[in-house]
């Protein structure tokens, strides 16, 4: 084991990126053990410890799952660098869809010139509403498969009430619906059932018993899951700790569209200009 060393960083977006947060500014810190580098990036609007608390566990026990994670990328990134060699030599990193925090015309737009052809949409705020702007886009954008992110903040009745008045051709351009309703009681298998579309869980993944059809498998806060159907997302993080979601769909051989491309979320730093291959690391300084 080596010296224990982090560096601070701060990301920038122009709005709040879920439901659960109107930030504008996140925190995490990067953190160098020995040879290997790993990214340590904490959400306590969806129930994680604080950075604070996560380094606290750092210096100390390492107990925290998101500690535990980060730990597991440095010694694997360690391992590759001692060994002079690319984690991804003989990988393939699955597609991403684009996620999307906002929804309008334009966005969607640049995302499909990109060569996007699934989207995420991160909804929430008013269920209804952003329900209905999806299905008029679904018109303007014909072919273009939708992913609905809601981080639980749907009831049972409205999501119902919504899709009452959807056709089976709209329904089907929806890929799933992520923790659309609380997973804990019954409204999430009647929600599945009534409407016949597939439930994608993130906030409960390990609980799933079967409940689900997709799987939202976040490496810096799980390990990887075994099912046919496992998306593979960052965690909204730095780019080092992307990479490392990246690298663990691809050592996987996950083969459904990901979401992995969410440096767009964030103003450009000197991480996304360049290629995850030639990465230029800070200055690191002591815990």
């Amino acid at each position: 084991m080596g010296d224990l060393w982090i560096s601070k960083y701060k990301l920038q977006t122009a709005g709040a990126l879920n439901a659960q947060t109107d930030r504008s500014v996140y925190e995490g810190v990067l953190v160098r053990e020995g040879a290997g580098f790993g990214c340590l990036h904490s959400w306590p609007e969806l129930g994680d410890p604080t950075l604070e608390e996560c380094l606290v566990d750092l210096a100390g026990e390492r107990g925290l799952a998101l500690v535990r994670r980060t730990m597991a990328c440095v010694e694997a990134d360690g391992i590759a660098r001692e060994a002079g060699r690319s984690l991804f030599e003989g990988l393939e990193v699955p597609r991403s869809h684009a996620t999307l925090p906002v929804l309008n015309p334009e966005i969607l737009g640049e995302a499909v010139s990109r060569g996007f052809d699934q989207v995420k949409v991160k909804a929430g705020r008013d269920v209804g509403g952003e329900l209905r702007e999806v299905r008029r886009m679904m018109k303007e954008f014909p072919g273009l498969g939708w992913r609905i992110d809601f981080n639980e903040r749907g009831t049972l009745k409205e999501l119902l009430d919504e899709f009452e008045n959807w056709s089976e051709d709209e329904k089907g351009g929806i890929n799933f619906l992520e923790d659309p309703v609380s997973y804990c009681g019954g409204d999430w298998a009647v929600l599945g059932r009534e409407t016949g579309m597939a439930l994608a869980n993130d906030r409960h993944v390990e609980e799933d018993g079967g409940d689900s059809e997709v799987l939202i498998v976040k490496p810096a806060v799980n390990e990887m899951l075994n099912g046919e159907r496992v998306v593979v997302t960052s965690y909204m993080d730095h780019p080092l700790g992307q990479a490392f979601a990246a690298w663990e769909a691809a050592r996987a051989g996950v083969t459904e569209v990901c979401g992995l491309q969410t440096h767009g979320l964030f103003a450009a730093n000197g991480f996304t200009a360049v290629s995850y291959t030639h990465l230029t690391l800070p200055t690191i300084y002591s815990v």
